[in-house]
């Protein structure tokens, strides 16, 4: 095509040149013309009007070639840039499509998740009665008489109804903190993806007008249009690595949540464990305690009945200690009087003998009877000592029971609450 052009414009050129070397018939200044320069030159003139008649269908040729050239280079371009923007349209549909059904998907997943944080959180509230009764039930318990403080099995389930709703408490605790942590992973994963799509949005409305554009407009102003900085597969990625991210915070939402559960199940597992082994071991306690008391009153009945009995028996023993003070007197007497009579009839006679071994014996049977007399009157006060420790027992036994039976019902209470 150049060339041609070059051909072109060299033969116009030469042509206009024979043009003014012949000069106008009007020039009045031009000298004569012979007659074979005459039709030299005309001959001249119609050779370069044929050139020239030559070059010109040349030039309309190529001219037409390359209306057609550039008329299929435009028709191609145009199909090429509307194919470029149909296949960057469906691209840019099919990430929006995949950004959006992510956004419901983190939509849904914040909902399950925060659903899941307020039965969590519920739980957690729920754990601290549990502590707080069984600590209030030990705080109970100090309270027995100093013999009735044990070791004993409920306090031993006590202490691990703490530690099993305190541990529950922890652990809850923690899973509230992830929960907390991944709403805000949520919340920003769902601002990334609202601005992409609303970003995809917008630029699916430029590129769908630019393809439905039939006619343009501002031809003439030449305007600088910053090259892009992002590349096809940039754009791409950077929507396929936010969706992958939330993917991955979505998965983490799944474990999290199935973890939470499990967690709840395990704290209300061991709290109602904790608290069935603290009522049958408060049951147990009370069973025994009752039994131990149903014994002391036995053991009081017995001694109460058994020093009525010996205060009887003393009472008895001190009659005939004082029936035989009578025939003591009698006998003493009688041996004192006898000796009035006079001195040749004074003898060591049967009757005398009789007489002194009656005092004898009657003075060793008051003796006797004061020493039994005594040991009654012993037995009598260890028999009262022993009643004292036995209603002093029992009075303790009964205020423990009337402890445990109040912090029977707090873990009564607190079951019925945690149904």
């Amino acid at each position: 095509l150049v060339k041609m052009d070059l051909n072109t414009s060299y033969g116009s050129a030469r042509s206009a040149e024979i043009l003014q070397r012949s000069g106008s018939p009007m020039d009045g200044g031009s000298p004569p013309t012979m007659p074979h320069q005459w039709e030299r030159n005309t001959r001249s003139l119609v050779d370069s009007a044929r050139k020239a008649q030559s070059l010109s269908t040349q030039q309309r040729v190529m001219s037409f070639g390359t209306q057609r050239t550039t008329d299929e280079i435009m028709l191609n371009d145009n199909r090429l840039s509307s194919s470029a923007l149909e296949k960057n349209i469906k691209e840019a549909e099919a990430l929006k499509t995949r950004a959006e059904r992510q956004l419901e998907a983190i939509l849904k997943e914040t909902v399950m998740l925060e659903e899941e944080t307020s039965r969590t959180e519920a739980i957690h509230e729920k754990m601290k009665d549990p502590l707080q009764v069984a600590e209030e039930n030990l705080i109970i318990r100090s309270k027995r008489p100093t013999r009735e403080q044990t070791r004993d099995a409920v306090e031993r389930s006590l202490n691990e109804q703490i530690a099993g709703a305190k541990h529950s408490i922890r652990m809850l605790g923690g899973v509230l903190d992830a929960c907390d942590k991944e709403l805000a992973k949520l919340k920003v994963c769902r601002e990334k993806l609202e601005e992409d799509i609303d970003q995809k949005r917008i630029a699916l409305e430029v590129d769908n007008e630019a393809l439905r554009m039939e006619s343009g407009w501002a031809a003439n102003i030449q305007s600088k249009r910053a090259p892009s900085a992002s590349l096809p597969h940039m754009w791409r990625q950077r929507t396929e690595n936010l969706c992958e991210e939330c993917e991955r915070t979505r998965a983490t939402c799944e474990r999290l949540r199935a973890k939470s559960k499990a967690i709840q199940e395990e704290a209300l597992n061991v709290e109602r464990e904790t608290r069935e082994a603290v009522l049958r071991n408060f049951a147990r306690k009370m069973e025994e305690t009752d039994r131990l008391k149903s014994e002391l009153e036995s053991s009081i009945a017995n001694v109460s009945n058994e020093i009525v009995t010996m205060e009887d028996a003393r009472a008895s023993v001190e009659q005939s200690m004082n029936d035989k003070h009578g025939p003591l007197a009698l006998a003493k007497s009688r041996l004192s009087f006898r000796t009035s009579k006079p001195g040749n009839e004074i003898v060591r006679d049967a009757a005398e003998r009789s007489l002194e071994k009656e005092i004898g014996d009657l003075e060793h049977s008051i003796r006797r009877l004061q020493l039994e007399m005594a040991r009654q009157t012993a037995d009598i006060h260890r028999l009262e000592q022993t009643r004292a420790r036995l209603e002093s027992d029992l009075k303790d036994k009964m205020d423990a029971l009337a402890l445990e039976q109040e912090c029977e019902a707090l873990q009564m209470d607190l079951s019925t609450r945690m149904k």
